[in-house]
């Protein structure tokens, strides 16, 4: 064979060799920036039995909510052991030494690659969120559609989860991914911060505050993003790419800004912050959400579906 033909047959494999990439970080025409975040019931069916796997199951066994199923040798992860009342605030973040001992306890380390599944998807979010607050967002993904997605995968199931090892996580917390509402006030008329609202519109519009003992609105300029908007049904995965990154343009946001979402108390938002994180935006959380902003008579806010 010529040296030539075996250079343009080099070329030719590269070439199919990006295109795979590409298809593989391709979903309906739009790349993500970070397509590890999300992975497929199928992917985890061939990666389960990875030596750095841990997959963690989200559930409400504290409020009297158990599962009745797990993916099989998942280990369980309470909702509320990383999400919790605090300065009269609702599900706020755990202090870090607490979230510290949870993920530990639940069998994670600083080289474990955790993949997060929750039914609905939200609660697995906050979890991906969480450890992304933790400095693990890296080596996180969610489960794209829970339990659903797992068993069209076929995946197996247990009636209880498995008893994990201790790990070992430490934590290299990065304290600017939270906002305070004094961050965003100082914001409100800067362009490159683009504010997602993460609850359905009638909380949105004032037309139901949410809680009795709060304003009903909006944060000025921000975009009605209602997270459950972005998923489709049977099983409830995200939907098609392109339909994504379209709202997210059309709510203003911009590569070189920042996105910050928010909802009621800060459940809701987590899945928009995991799916703004997945498109590759810089991305910031307001964890005290509308229930802070929307009882404090100092803060601006917008009645109706108008931005502003």
């Amino acid at each position: 064979m010529s040296s030539s033909r075996k250079i343009l047959m080099r070329g030719a494999a590269v070439l199919a060799i990006g295109l795979a990439a590409l298809a593989v970080s391709v979903q309906g025409g739009a790349a993500q920036a970070n397509p590890d975040i999300l992975v497929s019931g199928n992917w985890l069916a061939e990666h389960r039995d990875d030596p750095d796997i841990v997959v963690l199951h989200v559930g409400m066994a504290s409020m009297g909510r158990p599962l009745e199923e797990y993916v099989q040798g998942a280990h369980y992860l309470d909702y509320h052991d990383i999400a919790l009342d605090r300065n009269d605030l609702i599900t706020e973040l755990a202090p870090v030494e607490d979230l510290v001992e949870v993920f530990r306890a639940a069998g994670v380390s600083n080289d474990s690659r955790v993949i997060v599944v929750g039914d609905p998807g939200l609660h697995a979010a906050r979890v991906f969120m969480t450890l992304d607050y933790l400095g693990h967002g890296g080596r996180t993904s969610v489960l794209d559609g829970g339990l659903a997605a797992w068993k069209a995968a076929g995946g197996g199931v247990a009636a209880e989860p498995a008893a994990p090892a201790r790990g070992d996580f430490e934590a290299d917390v990065r304290e600017d991914m939270l906002v305070t509402a004094e961050w965003i006030h100082e914001r409100l008329d800067d362009p490159g911060t683009t504010l997602i609202d993460a609850r359905p519109e009638n909380e949105y519009t004032g037309e139901r505050p949410g809680r009795d003992f709060l304003r009903g609105g909006h944060i000025p300029g921000a975009y009605n993003l209602y997270w459950q908007d972005l998923t489709g049904d049977d099983p409830p995965t995200l939907i098609d790419l392109a339909e994504v990154e379209a709202r997210f343009e059309e709510a203003g946001a911009k590569k070189d800004g920042v996105v910050v979402s928010y909802c009621l108390i800060g459940m809701r938002a987590s899945y928009t912050y995991m799916i703004s994180r997945y498109l590759g935006y810089e991305t910031k959380f307001y964890d005290a959400s509308w229930n802070d902003w929307g009882r404090r008579e100092d803060l601006p806010l917008v009645t109706g579906r108008a931005r502003r």
